[in-house]
């Protein structure tokens, strides 16, 4: 198959009328060597990460899809892969955040306290080498990635998608902290595209007290059974 991207934890290939995401074990995570899925730089590898994303991203793209969001999933192909649509990426970084954590706290250094409620969404231009950063709504218009329209309906999704997720984990005793979304198009349809697992979102643990990562986050929805 054609490689389509290839990025920190996934692989996109072209195959035939679709195309295959690939989810790696590689692990993300901050210069100090900290995992987090939030991170920018590989800090290792976890045996079976992959196989746990691509169940959770799958599990989560059939939750949205049955609430009547458009998404690039077709299915499961392997352990480790899921078969999508193909699409024309929108370039930006949908990044919905329920708490104050990682880079916001950065950013926000005195003047938000950890985990203080937000309920906001955020946009970056996705680029890795200029390091993903912000972009304001005005600017993502004026440099035409996307239009007034879109850019609204993107947003209302992103709050929906983050709904239904947050509701599910809260099911079974979790806490979204965070997510990051993307979006593409598919014969003029907007579509949720990427991912949908422990690699593009963060997720508390309060009996635990932590974040938890790809293998722990599939055990606890039951997709390891």
């Amino acid at each position: 198959m054609e490689i389509i991207y290839e990025g920190k934890t996934k692989r996109l290939s072209r195959a035939e009328d679709h195309a295959v995401l690939k989810f790696k074990d590689e692990m993300t995570g901050d210069a100090e060597g900290n995992s987090d899925p939030g991170g920018n730089l590989v800090v290792g590898r976890l045996d079976g990460k992959g196989a746990a994303s691509a169940k959770v991203a799958a599990y989560f793209f059939k939750l949205i899809g049955e609430a009547g969001i458009s998404t690039h999933f077709r299915g499961s192909r392997s352990n480790d892969e899921i078969e999508v649509v193909l699409t024309t990426p929108i370039p930006l970084e949908v990044v919905y955040r329920a708490k104050a954590f990682g880079s916001f706290l950065k950013r926000y250094r005195g003047h938000v306290e950890p985990l203080a409620p937000l309920n906001l969404i955020e946009f970056n231009l996705k680029d890795d080498a200029l390091g993903d950063p912000p972009i304001t709504r005005q600017t993502t218009l004026k440099l035409g990635l996307a239009g007034d329209v879109e850019l609204g309906r993107i947003e209302v999704t992103a709050r929906r998608v983050a709904g239904l997720i947050q509701r599910a984990l809260a099911d079974i005793g979790l806490e979204l902290i965070d997510m990051k979304l993307e979006f593409g198009r598919a014969d003029d349809k907007l579509l949720v595209i990427d991912e949908l697992s422990g690699d593009t979102m963060r997720v508390y643990d309060h009996a635990e007290r932590k974040v938890l990562n790809q293998l722990e986050l599939a055990e606890r929805l039951g997709l390891t059974r």
